[in-house]
């Protein structure tokens, strides 16, 4: 059994993966866990597990326990500590980082495994896969632009995905930044659309979640990806490419 434990387990995201994580026959919840200094008791948010502070993870978890991390930015500092005096195997898909706290993970994955997205689709994967090949194969004529929509409630604006996306595109097509628009609008799950033209044609691709569901389908995946690497920065590509060629 895989032991896996949920960082920013009461947040929207940190309760669906939760309850993912019970229902998979290949893993046990070992631990939930929230910011510092707080906590409940069994019962009062989960039925078999207490609630407790990010700096007990250590204290708590066994050794090689992943750890699915859906909290906030300001947390990975003590995610890091804490994961380090385990050997914990990550899977993080919160956003907002500095790059220093980039470089930060960068170096936890030189010496136990990561798999960061900020899109835990199928489709988003799959997107940047196809927004790779347009970059080497459309014509220089070609323009892009970005338009992605959220509900109202989400916080950063861009997204975590667009600017993910666009960083994928540039990388190979160079030039400046692809111009990214954003929309916040009612309860709209999430949609990231680009649109390529020149004089002539245009063409266009679009993703949409239709339910929440839809970013949780590649982390359990992730989790048995993770937990049988020795150490490196992975994406929900190199996830979905090892389900095909397992290590």
């Amino acid at each position: 059994m895989i032991a896996v434990a949920v960082h920013g387990a009461e947040g929207r995201m940190g309760r669906l993966i939760t309850g993912l994580v019970e229902q998979a026959d290949d893993m046990e919840l070992a631990g939930l866990f929230t910011e510092p200094g707080r906590g409940l008791a069994v019962g009062e948010f989960h039925p078999r597990l207490p609630l407790l502070g990010q700096e007990e993870m250590s204290a708590v978890l066994p050794d090689g326990c992943a750890v699915i991390d859906f909290s906030l930015a300001a947390a990975l500092d003590q995610l890091l500590v804490q994961a380090r005096k385990i050997g914990a195997p990550l899977v993080i898909g919160t956003t907002g980082f500095s790059a220093s706290q980039q470089n930060d993970l960068a170096a936890y994955a030189k010496e136990r495994p990561v798999v960061q997205a900020s899109n835990f689709s199928v489709g988003i994967p799959a997107m940047q896969m196809l927004l790779q090949l347009l970059a080497r194969t459309l014509p220089g004529g070609f323009d892009a632009e970005q338009v992605e929509t959220h509900h109202i409630t989400k916080i950063d604006k861009p997204s975590g995905t667009a600017k993910s996306l666009a960083e994928t595109y540039s990388a190979l097509r160079g030039g400046g930044p692809v111009p990214t628009h954003s929309q916040r609008l009612g309860g709209v799950i999430g949609e990231h659309t680009w649109t390529f033209s020149d004089q002539e044609e245009t063409l266009v691709l679009t993703h949409r979640a239709h339910s929440r569901q839809a970013f949780l389908r590649g982390i359990l995946p992730a989790v048995r990806f993770a937990v049988t690497r020795p150490s490196g920065m992975f994406g929900l590509v190199d996830v979905l490419k090892g389900m095909a060629d397992p290590a």
